[in-house]
């Protein structure tokens, strides 16, 4: 949701949808701050602080993709494997 920062001050009662969506305030046009669930915001907060994916580990997971570091052979005889043992669709975490 998207609303102006005078609605926010005139209508305030906008800020309980902040519990179902996240909401952008503008001013003057252009973004100014985001309302979002406190929930919502540990939630953020918790994925801020744990290490993130390297790229490596990122195109171990993504096909087509091979880390510099990886035999491409090799790579593509494990993708097949992992074909074989996990259900079209799913991805193994």
């Amino acid at each position: 949701m998207q609303i102006t920062a005078t609605q926010l001050k005139q209508q305030t009662h906008l800020l309980d949808r902040a519990v179902v969506e996240d909401i952008q305030v503008t001013k003057r046009n252009r973004p100014f701050v985001v309302i979002v669930d406190a929930g919502r915001y540990e939630e953020l907060i918790a994925n801020q602080q744990k290490p993130h994916d390297t790229v490596a580990d990122i195109g171990v997971r993504v096909r087509g993709i091979i880390p510099s570091d990886i035999d491409p052979v090799a790579w593509q005889n494990k993708l097949r494997e992992e074909e074989e043992r996990v259900p079209y669709g799913e991805i193994k975490p």
